[in-house]
């Protein structure tokens, strides 16, 4: 394995269902510096043994390339978290904390015993109204250290562990024609892929959902198929979050990942959801200086919308440097 000793440089991995993908930056304000980048496809296997699978190919990434810092910021999956808004009621005797774990212990798949959570506000405090809104956020505790232990194992340093729709969050505000109206992101894999609705620079909620075998079916035929589940998928989201926030505001749908330069995913999602989709390349967020020519040229926009996660930890630490 081969690092570099830079200390203003940071590896932004993404650790996404098919792929590790990963960005050498050099940490510069205002904006990263793309140095390199590299990425490797994981075994298949199930949504357990992601971690593992992961690190693996993590493994031969290391490997086969000459890094230049062992400092990393990552981002597990959506496929990995559980997300619920919750209403905190400031009249109860609990605790924040404690009314965030009530509602939680009747909806998690795992031990409540091996919870940990993070949230944050969704809706603007109303005068007068004793509830507020807010996105929950919720994990194993021993899935992030299997992942910790893993790249402590492999040399590496990592001091920010995100989730991909809050990185690819930062991007969004980057690569909106309106940044300060609400933004609809899909981000597509072959075999899955996740809803979030973005508004200054945060995720007011989000939606994973898996997709049947045909996603990975080249033909229209397969595509459409495909897409008729994305769509519902969105309509879920939409229609769970018309209760507790005001929509009309959203003017675009960004696109990102698989199928992201495809013409019969635009036009679907375009016709379905009555509002503009577009598939920026997530490098359009940096500058010419920021990434070179070169870099741009040898990924193509349809290789470059895979990286949109990594792109928006590279400016995650950017913003955290200074």
């Amino acid at each position: 394995m081969f690092f570099g000793s830079k200390k203003d440089a940071l590896l932004a991995i993404d650790l996404a269902t098919d792929a590790v993908r990963v960005l050498d930056v050099r940490l510069r304000a205002p904006e990263p510096i793309i140095q390199a980048y590299a990425s490797q496809s994981i075994e298949t296997g199930p949504v357990t043994s992601l971690p593992e699978r992961h690190l693996e190919a993590l493994r031969s990434l290391l490997n086969t390339n000459r890094f230049s810092t062992k400092n990393v910021f990552a981002a597990m999956p959506s496929a990995l978290v559980v997300t619920r808004s919750v209403a905190l009621d400031s009249q109860k005797n609990q605790s924040d904390e404690e009314q965030v774990r009530y509602t939680l212990n009747n909806c998690l798949p795992f031990d409540a015993k091996d919870l940990m959570f993070d949230y944050w506000q969704t809706s603007p405090p109303q005068n007068g109204n004793r509830t507020r809104d807010v996105l929950v956020v919720a994990t194993q505790a021993s899935v992030v250290q299997r992942y910790l232990t893993g790249f402590e194992k492999l040399g590496l340093d990592c001091s920010h562990m995100d989730v991909a729709p809050c990185a690819l969050a930062t991007l969004i505000k980057r690569t909106a024609s309106q940044p300060e109206n609400m933004i609809g992101v899909v981000a597509l894999s072959e075999t899955g892929g996740f809803f979030s609705v973005v508004e200054n620079n945060k995720v007011l909620f989000w939606r994973p959902f898996d997709l049947p075998a045909s996603a990975a079916n080249k033909t229209n035929a397969g595509i459409h198929n495909s897409l008729d589940r994305v769509g519902d998928e969105i309509s879920k989201c939409v229609s769970h979050m018309v209760g507790s926030m005001h929509l009309d505001n959203m003017n675009e749908l960004q696109l990102f990942g698989t199928g992201a330069d495809n013409m019969v995913v635009a036009e679907y999602l375009k016709n379905r959801f009555h509002m503009p989709v577009r598939n920026p390349s997530p490098f359009d967020a940096l500058s010419n200086n920021a990434c070179p020519p070169a870099i741009r040229e040898a990924l193509g926009n349809a290789a470059a919308s895979h990286y949109c996660t990594a792109v928006g930890l590279a400016m995650q630490g950017a913003a955290a440097h200074g």
